[in-house]
């Protein structure tokens, strides 16, 4: 499927609270894969959450955004940066941090090198 009907579908999904938005403004953030490249967007933002908190100590990205989506890895870090916190549903869980680490840790062992993976 390519990345412009994903988009479309994601927009139409999300369309409820696109009319909510003040002035017809929309806040996207689009995160694109690659992989264990991903560790590369991740680390960009959690460069840019910590300038936001500098103005606002507990800030976390997907509250800056109206939209947040990718491709590939970027839909895997979209969804991490994203999922509700079950103690606070207005709250994301995870802290850019948190997905820089999760990639470290994990990243190996998910993105295998092994070229007969799908086998």
């Amino acid at each position: 499927m390519s990345k412009i009907v994903m988009f479309l579908l994601l927009l139409v999904a999300f369309s409820h609270q696109l009319m909510a938005i003040e002035e017809g403004k929309v806040r996207i953030l689009a995160i694109d894969g690659g992989g264990i490249r991903g560790i590369l967007p991740s680390v960009i933002l959690k460069q840019f959450e910590l300038s936001l908190q500098k103005l606002n100590s507990s800030a976390r990205i997907a509250e800056y955004f109206d939209v947040v989506a990718g491709t590939s890895t970027g839909g895997l870090i979209a969804a991490l940066l994203t999922a509700p916190d079950p103690q606070n549903k207005d709250r994301p869980l995870y802290s850019a941090d948190d997905i820089l680490q999760f990639y470290r840790q994990h990243g190996p062992s998910i993105f295998t090198e092994d070229p007969n993976w799908y086998v």
